[in-house]
Parts: C-alpha cells; sequence; structure tokens
C-alpha cells in the first residue's frame, strides 16, 4: 500500500471525518480523529430527552434515510444495522391561515384552494420545464426567479415559495435555479431506479450508526482526541518530506504526513492561513444557511404528518413530524416533532436564550395549529451556523479536495454545491476525498 505506516490527522469526527477514517485505515494509514466537542457525530449526533417513562435519546437535527440511498444503505449493511431501519410511508400537509390541506403529492398539493386553475396548470408546467432546463441555464438565475417566471406570481407565493421556504429559510430567494432543477432530476432518479418514497429512521437516531463508525475506527488502531478544538494547522516542507502541525487549543500539537479538514469553509479559512486567496474564496463565497431547530417531545401530535409547510411567515420554517415515521413507543410514550428556523449564519437567533427560542418555537406551531392543546413533555434547542452553503448564481467551482498546501485535504461542506445536505452526501463526499487523497500519493499516478 502506499499510504501504509503514513500518519493522518483528520479534524471534526461527523460522518464524513468518519468516513475518511475508515477510508484511511483501509489504506494502512495510522489516523487519528480531533473532535472540539465532547461526543463524535457533528450535525448526526444524540442528545437525551427526559421523557414521563425515563430518558430517550434523539437526533439532535432530523434526519431520514431515503430507500435511494444506496451508500447509507450498503454502510448500515456493512455495520450490521440494515434489518433495524424502519422504513415508512407518511403524508405531508400544508398550512395556510391555520387551515391544513393535504400535500402529500404535486398533485395534492396543486389542488390547494388558494389556486386558481390557470395557476394549477402552470405549476405542472413549471416543473415540467425546470426538469429540461440545461444546468448551465439554471446556474445564470435564481430558483425563485426561474419559478416565478414559469408559473407566475399567485402560484409562486402559495405553491413554490412555501416549499422553497421549507428547505431554505430566510434565504431561499438568493439560491441558483441549479439547485431546484437538481433536486427535480434527482427525484425522477430515484423513481426510474424503483425506489420508493417511504423514509427510514432508527431508533436513538443515528446514535447505533456513529457509535458503530467510532467502534470499527478504534478496532483499526484509530485514535480520538474529543472535547479539544483546534486552532491551527501550518505545513512544512513539500512531498514525501512534509509535516503537517496541528495545534489544539491546550497548546499541544499533533504532527502527521496529513490532514484532513471536515470543518464549515469559514471555519477552515481560519484554521489554515496558508490557503491561496482563491481557495479562501471558494470556501467562504457562498453565504451559509444555518438552523435552530427546536427538539419536542409533545403528549398529543399537532398533526398525523411528517412534514407540514407553512405558506404563512411565522419565524418557523416548516414543522417536522418525526413521530409519524418513530412512534411513541419509541421515545418514551412522547411524540417527537422538530421545529427548525432556518436563517443566515449570523442571524440574532444564534445568540439568544435557549428557553426563549424554544418558547417562540413552539407558540409559533400553535400559531400554525390555533386549536392545538398540547402540553410539552421535554424540549431541547440545538443551533449549527453552517449547515450548507447556498449556491449562488454564476459561483466559482468549488474548491478541490487536495488544496495547494502540502498535505491538507479539504472535505467541506462548502463543497456542497446542491444547497441540500444529507448523509448520503457527505459518505459520497468523503469517498471522492479519499480516492482523491490515494491518487496524490500513488507513485504510478501520472497526473499529480
Amino acid at each position: 500500500m502506499a499510504d501504509a505506516g503514513r500518519e493522518l490527522v483528520v479534524v471534526g469526527a461527523g460522518v464524513s471525518g468518519l468516513r475518511v477514517a475508515l477510508n484511511a485505515l483501509d489504506r494502512g494509514q495510522k489516523v487519528t480523529l480531533v473532535e472540539g466537542r465532547s461526543e463524535v457525530g457533528g450535525l448526526t449526533s444524540t442528545q437525551t430527552l427526559e421523557s414521563p417513562e425515563g430518558p430517550v435519546e434523539v437526533d439532535r437535527f432530523y434526519h431520514v434515510i431515503m430507500e435511494s440511498d444506496a451508500t447509507v444503505r450498503a454502510l448500515l449493511d456493512d455495520l450490521g444495522l440494515g434489518g433495524r431501519v424502519i422504513f415508512t410511508s407518511a403524508p405531508a400537509e400544508l398550512v395556510s391561515d391555520g387551515q391544513q390541506y393535504p400535500a402529500s403529492s404535486i398533485v395534492q398539493m396543486a389542488m390547494l384552494p388558494a389556486l386558481k386553475l390557470a395557476d394549477r396548470l402552470r405549476i405542472g408546467f413549471s416543473g415540467a420545464a425546470s426538469l429540461a432546463l440545461p444546468l448551465r441555464l439554471a446556474d445564470t438565475m435564481t430558483s425563485a426567479s426561474l419559478l416565478r417566471r414559469l408559473a407566475g406570481k399567485s402560484a409562486y407565493k402559495n405553491f413554490w415559495g412555501p416549499i422553497l421556504r421549507a428547505k431554505l429559510g430566510t434565504q431561499a430567494d438568493q439560491v441558483s435555479a441549479t439547485l431546484i432543477v437538481s433536486t427535480f432530476r434527482r427525484l425522477i432518479q430515484a423513481r426510474l431506479k424503483g425506489a420508493g418514497d417511504r423514509f427510514g429512521v432508527l431508533p436513538r437516531g443515528y446514535a447505533p450508526i456513529v457509535s458503530a463508525m467510532r467502534a470499527r475506527v478504534e478496532a483499526r488502531g484509530g485514535e480520538f482526541r474529543t472535547g479539544t478544538a483546534v486552532t491551527n494547522v501550518r505545513s512544512e516542507g513539500t512531498g514525501e518530506a512534509t509535516t503537517v502541525t496541528v495545534t489544539l487549543e491546550d497548546g499541544s500539537e499533533l504532527t502527521a504526513d496529513q490532514v484532513v479538514l471536515t470543518t464549515p469553509g469559514p471555519v477552515t479559512t481560519k484554521l489554515v492561513p496558508q490557503l491561496t486567496p482563491r481557495e479562501r474564496a471558494q470556501l467562504t463565497s457562498s453565504p451559509y444557511l444555518g438552523v435552530v431547530c427546536g427538539v419536542y417531545l409533545l403528549d398529543t401530535p399537532p398533526n398525523d404528518s411528517y412534514i407540514t409547510y407553512l405558506t404563512d411567515d411565522v419565524g418557523l420554517t416548516g414543522v417536522i413530524g418525526m413521530h409519524a415515521l418513530l412512534g411513541p413507543r419509541y421515545t418514551g410514550g412522547g411524540y417527537l416533532v422538530y421545529l427548525p428556523h432556518y436563517c443566515a449564519s449570523d442571524d440574532p437567533w444564534f445568540d439568544e436564550d435557549d428557553d426563549v427560542l424554544a418558547d417562540r418555537l413552539f407558540a409559533a406551531m400553535q400559531e400554525c395549529f390555533p386549536h392545538y392543546t398540547g402540553r410539552v413533555l421535554a424540549r431541547a434547542v440545538n443551533k449549527a451556523r453552517y449547515v450548507v452553503p447556498l449556491p449562488l448564481p454564476k459561483a466559482d467551482p468549488p474548491l478541490p479536495f487536495v488544496t495547494s498546501v502540502p498535505g491538507v485535504v479539504v472535505v467541506s461542506t462548502a463543497q456542497n454545491r446542491t444547497g441540500t445536505l444529507n448523509v448520503e452526501g457527505s459518505l459520497s463526499m468523503a469517498d471522492e476525498a479519499s480516492a482523491a487523497m490515494a491518487g496524490a500519493h500513488d507513485p504510478s499516478n501520472t497526473n499529480k
């Protein structure tokens, strides 16, 4: 093995970092993962809520597994967890002015009373036209401008607008039309491959997956340094003589032949001052979408839907009824609901008290469901300033994984130009980066 014996430090122990570490261990490298939090998992980490029946472990941020997620499902099978996934078909709703309407399909959503017949026809036309739009043209406009042009103002306000806001929050108007075109095409491709429309979940969320990945890293000789943040990454030398030094917040240092950073773009640029101006711009030029997410165990659910789209601007992006996929017998007798507020990474919400935010999010949900009288059994608020960068029209190409800094590899959300983030994409990106790393150190590779 060309990489046998080479030392690697992975900064960030989310699913991307864990995947990169396992790939490197397979190549014979010595691996240390450094994670600033006390636990591993990143955006897929879990937390414990106190239910009336005792402690309940749930995801901090909601996640589902699609039947078309081939990489995730292969990993689950490899870890011996594939049989534990619960796949369920669940309805969706759209709430407008306190009224609930079925929204499980394009056809149902297009039948909303607020839409005129002409609007419904234009919705169908806009979807078909978006599918046919070449990506090079989609990259020249925003999703909002494309859909307004194709569907008209009325259909956009009552149909496409809420859908975009459910995914992108307050920054929905900025995103390139590449997002909507790529999303439509992924859905069609999933259908053509025979994948259904069911959602998969695991009891205890992603905890079993992350725990199994960590155990496998440790079983293969990998090490973890948790609860300590990285403050600087510095490279010296070139080629086989390269040494990369990772400085931790306690002043200690780790040295390696290679370092992989899985941190968000703005964080990565601060940690690696040796990156070129162009590389720094590639990591930071697109604004990041962040999220403040309330997690609630309720004594009764607000509705039976997994996703509830909202047309009213109440400071709430949507209602995610995880209880529709994971019944109360898995969550201590309570009904698990997530209330996300997607926003810019510098939004003032990130600096507010968690209890204040929990009250605000729940009050927003009650405004959408004016007849709801349920009680909160347990709650928590989680914040992530950097979830995914928004693809902007005419944006620069993403940063290559292998950077100009010797020994420094970046596997960042900033390289995700789809506008959506999921575990399937994170694992695939980690595999692509691992292949690029292996190629960069393969003596037979003449395309370095």
